[in-house]
């Protein structure tokens, strides 16, 4: 993509359409065929984001080129108990890290990450965590995520595909 570099900030309700383009493209790439048509999906989308991006407890940022979102990525926060004694900061999730494949590997990503850690530090969080992809490993361990212990993970009801 020529011409200026993409700009990173907050994404917005008007953002919404946009962002979920991102997504479908996202899973489109990393699974095939989706099993729902796009218009339903982004009906879907649209009702979470607009909720999530009205809350405070989730953020997300974008970088915009021109009018076109190339860039996303999205942070929960999970409030922690407080901890006698000790500052316990909030833990963030971070989501639905994209980039769009014409604009990969020329530091737009970790330019995100840099934006999203910031605004981390700022607010007080202990830790982010993520759960990479193989591909997107050395991404993440650039950008100062490191796999200490293995958190454990209770499966409930797994994700399954929505019939048609």
């Amino acid at each position: 993509m020529s011409g200026p570099q993409p700009r990173i900030g907050p994404a917005t309700i008007d953002d919404v359409p946009e962002l979920a383009r991102l997504r479908w493209e996202l899973y489109a790439e990393q699974y095939g065929e989706h099993a729902e048509p796009f218009e339903a999906y982004v009906e879907r989308f649209a009702r979470f984001a607009r909720s999530a991006l009205a809350s405070e407890d989730w953020r997300a940022w974008v970088a915009r080129a021109d009018d076109r979102l190339v860039g996303a990525m999205w942070l929960h926060t999970v409030p922690r108990v407080p901890v006698p004694g000790t500052r316990a900061g909030a833990i963030g999730y971070l989501t639905n890290v994209y980039v769009s494949p014409e604009l990969r590997n020329a530091g737009l990503g970790a330019e995100m990450l840099d934006h999203m850690k910031a605004w981390c530090a700022e607010e007080g969080f202990s830790l982010v965590i993520v759960w990479p992809t193989e591909r997107s490993r050395p991404f993440y361990r650039r950008g100062g995520f490191d796999r200490p212990d293995e958190p454990l993970v209770m499966d409930i009801e797994p994700d399954s595909p929505l019939e048609r």
